[in-house]
């Protein structure tokens, strides 16, 4: 299984190929009484062009990495509710009230100081490098410019706004847990709306990879819901539908992910389990079963500063866990 860099250091060596591709020559003794003067001029008549281009034919969906997967713990970070990694590989979440980040060899920074007045339950990187966090206490979406470290709200008047997504257009998507919608709002633009406003209880949030379906847990409800979009490029969504609904009690459906061929994950809140639903909402299976009774989010490694693009890492509360998932995860949006 792999390592992160803050467990150990693996060192791999490659050896080189050997081969060659000789070039073979008519070495005839010279005989005097030879007069053969056929030069065996060979002329080629290929026109063949082609560039040999090689078309990547991306993952196998038909066939689900097996579950349960081994994971690591690494000890060194300590999360807020909610976390999301920037361009230099910093885990930044909220630390009483202010924006810092930490990356994977224990150097830490400050993103931003005073970002929310009380607990937060959301944050996540746009595009463009700024950032979005749900501000529980000021009923407020925050966001923070980092050109000029401006703080204002982009969408207040909000019920306890709790898990937080963003799209590749710099659209952002915040559910009210306490208000039962799910909201939009342009980050560029200002331009917002609703998406659904008779959920229950909605927490986490997130896009399929082609950012079509849109999913949201329900802390309480016990069912996942998936909403369609109409048209791509706009905000015209379907009504929401029932992915996956629990037979039984729950600990909460909390943090919420999707994987490269669009699987859902989602995180129990209390129970430390996590569970792989098919996006035909056919199949659910138990990824992992942590030690903790509070994993509350979960984000995919985007390849830089050690967080690999096939590790889910979830947040406990002093501790992250790295599932080695086996499959990708839904690109990062600051990934190409």
């Amino acid at each position: 299984m792999r390592c992160v860099p803050v467990l150990c250091v693996a060192l791999f060596a490659c050896a080189p190929i050997e081969g060659t591709d000789p070039k073979t020559k008519d070495t005839e003794p010279n005989n005097t009484a030879d007069t053969d003067t056929d030069t065996d001029t060979v002329i080629d008549t290929d026109t063949d062009t082609d560039t040999d281009t090689t078309t990547d034919p991306g993952p196998d969906c038909t066939v689900l990495p097996a579950v349960p997967v081994n994971y690591q713990t690494i000890n060194a970070f300590d999360t807020a509710e909610d976390f999301d990694i920037d361009g230099d590989g910093y885990l930044v979440t909220i630390d009483n009230g202010n924006l810092v980040g930490m990356d994977m060899y224990g150097d830490q920074k400050l993103v931003a100081s005073g970002v929310t007045n009380g607990g937060s339950a959301g944050t996540r990187i746009l595009p463009n490098g700024d950032w979005v966090v749900a501000d529980v206490g000021a009923g407020s979406l925050k966001l923070v410019e980092m050109a000029t470290g401006v703080k204002r709200t982009l969408l207040g008047g909000l019920a306890y706004p709790n898990g937080v997504e963003v799209d590749r257009a710099g659209v952002v998507y915040v559910a009210e847990n306490s208000g039962s919608r799910l909201r939009w709002v342009d980050s560029i633009t200002g331009d917002a709306g609703t998406i659904a406003n008779n959920l229950v209880q909605p927490n986490g949030v997130i896009l399929s990879p082609d950012e079509q379906t849109i999913y949201i847990g329900s802390f309480g409800g016990g069912v996942v819901y998936a909403i369609d979009r109409v048209t791509p490029g706009t905000q015209d969504w379907t009504n929401q539908r029932i992915l996956f609904e629990a037979q039984g009690p729950d600990g909460g459906f909390d943090g919420i992910n999707t994987d490269e061929c669009g699987n859902v994950y989602i995180t129990e809140f209390t129970t430390g389990r996590v569970y792989r639903i098919t996006p035909d909402g056919v199949n659910t299976d138990l990824v992992v079963d942590l030690p903790s009774g509070w994993i509350p989010n979960m984000r995919w490694g985007h390849g830089i500063g050690g967080w690999e693009t096939d590790i889910l890492y979830v947040s406990g509360w002093s501790e992250v866990y790295a599932l080695d998932m086996g499959i990708e995860g839904k690109k990062h949006v600051l990934m190409p």
